[in-house]
């Protein structure tokens, strides 16, 4: 079986080849492709396919499964995204897509994660910041289609003044100093204002807790990872792209929570295998991959900072690529119902995948060592 692999990257990253070198082993052959390598009229594309453990470009027929993310659903590439809508099974179709706002609205109305929801308004005017912060005094300001933590800003509001945290920075403005910010960088922006909630180390930096969950071999979520981003230095969020550090959940939390480290320890696992399927449920369409933002209070309490379907990876791309792989197999068999015997190319490439696995990396003897390896050599 054939597998797109579609991103915007210029080349193919080292999570594709992880997954690539994976599927082989599965009898399954990944070629790498950006929107622009499709060509509609003659219905193929043009990609890097592993062979030898070299990329090689090949044309082919377009595969019957692609996963693709979202980045490659811009307007740009609308007509190549609505054709492959029809012609093939995408991992993620982007039917549906929930606003940060609306996820929260949802969510409130459901028993099941109505505690988890933080009050959250579009930012119409500026009479909605000034209402939210009369009445929660700090809020966060951040854009509704942001992505690594970019543009967000931290306001509380004192007797005299507004303090605005930003980054690494943190400054003491004028009532017309806001106003004029909110013009200059939020008004006509698509942000929303949020209330603040006090997650933070004991040393002070913000932190949230990345649960990030695939799709396994059984078509079922899994936790790709649970780990803590710590915004190390930073006076708004724990960006890791901005200079901030990970940390396993379990040391963490005991460093941080003492005796209450251990239930939520277990609330975090038990989102990490429950609210993935309310998500797919609201969208009413399948997805591959999410990366959920959990903060944790001081009373540690739980709240859901936001939901991403095209969550970052570099940290944990073994864990990724060994479950990806896996869905790949699931989606062959359960969803486009192709079995061995129907998959041409597996039986002529079985005996040789496997040799192109083992030539390709010698000092590993099986995928578990592959997959901590590369990932040792990607978090250093």
């Amino acid at each position: 079986m054939l597998v797109g692999v579609m991103s915007t990257y210029r080349r193919p990253p080292k999570l594709i080849k992880l997954t690539a070198l994976i599927s082989k082993a599965y009898g399954i052959d990944i070629i790498f492709v950006r929107p622009p390598d499709v060509n509609i009229e003659k219905e193929t594309l043009t990609g890097k396919m592993l062979i030898n453990n070299k990329w090689v470009t090949k044309e082919r027929e377009i595969p019957e499964f692609i996963d693709i993310t979202p980045y490659c659903f811009k307007k740009k590439y609308k007509p190549v995204t609505d054709y492959l809508k029809k012609k093939t099974f995408l991992s993620d179709n982007r039917n549906n897509v929930l606003t940060k706002e609306a996820l929260q609205e949802y969510l409130k109305e459901d028993p099941e994660y109505s505690h988890l929801v933080l009050p959250t308004r579009k930012v119409l005017s500026y009479n909605d910041i000034s209402q939210y912060l009369e009445q929660y005094t700090k809020v966060v300001l951040k854009p509704s289609d942001g992505i690594q933590g970019k543009r967000i800003f931290i306001v509380e509001k004192t007797v005299d003044a507004y303090i605005i945290g930003h980054n690494t920075l943190e400054k003491r403005i004028s009532e017309e100093e806001f106003y004029n910010l909110y013009r200059e960088k939020i008004k006509n922006q698509m942000y929303l204002v949020q209330k603040y909630i006090v997650s933070r180390t004991l040393q002070g930096d913000p932190f949230d807790c990345r649960i990030h969950v695939e799709k396994n071999r059984d078509g079922k979520w899994e936790s790709a990872k649970n780990y803590i981003r710590i915004g190390i230095g930073q006076k708004v969020i724990s960006n890791v792209n901005q200079g901030g550090g990970i940390a396993d959940p379990i040391p963490f939390l005991k460093a941080n929570y003492d005796d209450k480290w251990k239930e939520i320890n277990e609330k975090l696992k038990e989102l990490a295998v429950t609210l993935p399927y309310k998500v797919e449920e609201l969208r009413g369409t399948h997805i591959m991959s999410l990366g959920i933002d959990i903060g944790i209070g001081k009373d540690g309490k739980l709240y859901l900072f936001e939901v991403n379907d095209g969550p970052a990876f570099k940290s944990i791309i073994g864990e990724i690529a060994y479950l990806r792989s896996n869905y790949y197999k699931y989606v062959q068999h359960k969803i486009l119902g192709i079995n061995n015997e129907q998959n041409i190319s597996s039986q002529n490439n079985k005996g040789r995948s496997s040799n192109i696995l083992r030539t390709s990396l010698k000092p590993l003897k099986n995928l578990k060592r592959i997959m901590n390896t590369l990932k040792s050599k990607v978090t250093k």
